[in-house]
């Protein structure tokens, strides 16, 4: 498969004619913006009568992937030039025609497929593809450590993906890029049905190519990646204020599916306001509770999985609205409160999306002391609260600090100690949303800290207490439970947040 087939056309010529195509492309105004080339493939994909996906955006890479649609169909290119005559004229469709001589007519149309799969073998891997959900950004860095470290491009879906390498060359085991990219889906299906169906066309296709030896070396080698405990399945919301006078706030979501692995999976963003923002994660809780459902396989040491998080990423202003008293609502009954069924935490929005190396890599050492140490809690006092600098002074001097608790950060000192802790590299923070902690209520979260055996289990400890608070009338943290503000924010646990920027998605539009 590396060489030329017998008897046809080798996959030199393919590329060859591949690259002046996309040239010749490249050059036309319907290929200027990422609409235009969205139309010319919506029209190309009718007229071949199978889907062409595009990401919109760099031209070229749009361009390549529309003239592989065409040239991986007998007949297409002729197709591709008529959806060029249509758009820009007989006169670009007859200079396009001129590259189309009959002796580097593509492999495709002469029966000989561009890539290593027919078209029936290929029509039935995105049918697999298809068939369930997979998690693409880890399936896309699965491929690259396959490939050994080739670039692929970030943000396609598994489908997408697939077409990208479906005409690459064979690996020098001659296995293809398109065959390994399913075997790597098979291992990260939700279902046995799902993985059981991959991993049979995959057997299969190397069985009928003389490679199944080569197949199990590749297995062999693989090595799965090791599953990390306190990685949630989970929501995380992240609010953004327009802050234009119109009170609206951008929502956007992301699904963590699968306990032990980090992989979100982005949700379409939503345009709301504060008062609006319930329904918002209602909305996307219930697509997450479809995902979560999906059977899965034991854990190998019998445990349960730990219940779903709530996790917000939150700016400065925002970080004290009660976003765990949220309700949702479950069939006809009535509204309750997300505290009440799912740990709900809150995030830094800033810290997330900073580019400050410095403040990024102070976030990631106090989170592997509190891992590694456990909660040393540095308090706010009214001391403190004279002297802001004195508090960072102090927070900046002691490295072993891994939690705060402070007062309620709705005015200046409290917010700006919050800051000065967040840009510590502090991930641990609690304080009652009412106003000033009093010493009753911090004993309660000494407690709290007290009781669990790993910093890990602050979360479900924490969500106990909220818990308690609603569903028993007395009890020392019952008012406090009502009421905490709880910081958890892992920097091993982040989400491209400059999609919320819409500067920044322009810029990447245009790019």
């Amino acid at each position: 498969m590396l060489g030329e087939p017998e008897g046809g056309i080798g996959q030199s010529r393919g590329l060859e004619l591949l690259l002046q195509l996309t040239d010749a492309l490249s050059l036309l105004g319907c290929m200027e913006d990422a609409p235009g080339r969205a139309q010319f493939a919506a029209m190309l994909a009718d007229q071949l009568q199978r889907p062409v996906d595009l990401r919109g955006v760099r031209l070229r890479e749009d361009v390549a992937a529309l003239v592989r649609a065409a040239l991986n169909v007998a007949g297409g290119e002729r197709v591709l030039v008529g959806v060029v005559r249509v758009l820009e004229g007989s006169a670009a469709g007859d200079e396009l025609d001129r590259l189309l001589e009959p002796s580097v007519v593509p492999e495709a149309a002469s029966g000989i497929p561009l890539g290593p799969l027919s078209p029936g073998e290929e029509a039935d891997a995105r049918a697999l593809l298809a068939g369930g959900e997979l998690p693409a950004a880890r399936l896309r860095d699965d491929l690259v450590e396959e490939l050994n470290g080739l670039d692929l491009p970030a943000g396609l879906s598994p489908e997408q993906l697939f077409a990208h390498v479906l005409e690459w060359n064979t690996q020098p085991d001659g296995l293809p890029p398109a065959v390994l990219l399913l075997d790597r889906a098979a291992r990260l299906a939700a279902t046995r049905t799902h993985r059981a169906a991959l991993t049979d066309w995959v057997d299969d296709w190397a069985q009928r190519s003389g490679l199944t030896r080569e197949l199990k070396e590749r297995r062999s080698a693989a090595v799965e990646p090791a599953s990390d405990p306190d990685i949630p399945r989970c929501l995380i919301v992240a609010v953004e204020p327009a802050r234009d006078g119109t009170g609206e706030v951008v929502v956007r979501p992301w699904l963590n599916t699968t306990h032990g692995h980090w992989d979100p999976l982005p949700g379409d963003p939503v345009t709301t306001t504060l008062d609006g923002l319930g329904p918002a994660v209602e909305s996307a809780l219930r697509q997450g509770a479809r995902l979560w459902s999906v059977p899965r396989e034991p854990d190998p040491g019998g445990r349960l999985q730990p219940p779903p998080y709530i996790e917000f990423v939150l700016p400065y202003d925002l970080l004290n609205h009660d976003v765990a008293g949220l309700t949702y609502q479950i069939g006809d009954g009535r509204p309750l409160p997300l505290g009440l069924k799912y740990g709900v935490h809150l995030r830094s929005l800033e810290r997330m999306r900073t580019d400050d190396a410095v403040v990024q890599e102070q976030w990631r050492e106090r989170w592997l002391a509190l891992r590694r140490h456990g909660v040393t809690v540095h308090g706010w006092s009214e001391g403190d609260g004279c002297n802001l600098d004195a508090w960072q002074a102090a927070l900046a001097g002691e490295r072993r600090s891994t939690a705060v608790v402070l007062d309620a950060p709705d005015d200046v000192p409290a917010l700006e100690a919050l800051k000065a802790a967040i840009a510590e590299g502090i991930g641990l923070a609690i304080w009652d949303r009412r106003g000033v902690f009093d010493d009753e209520r911090r004993e309660v979260v000494t407690a709290v800290f007290a009781s669990v055996q790993t910093p890990a289990q602050i979360p479900l400890a924490i969500h106990r207490l909220r818990q308690n608070a609603v569903l028993h009338a007395k009890g020392p943290g019952r008012f406090l439970g009502r009421h905490i503000g709880f910081l958890w924010d892992d920097p091993n646990r982040v989400v491209d947040l400059h999609t919320l920027d819409p500067d920044l998605a322009g810029q990447e539009a245009s790019a």
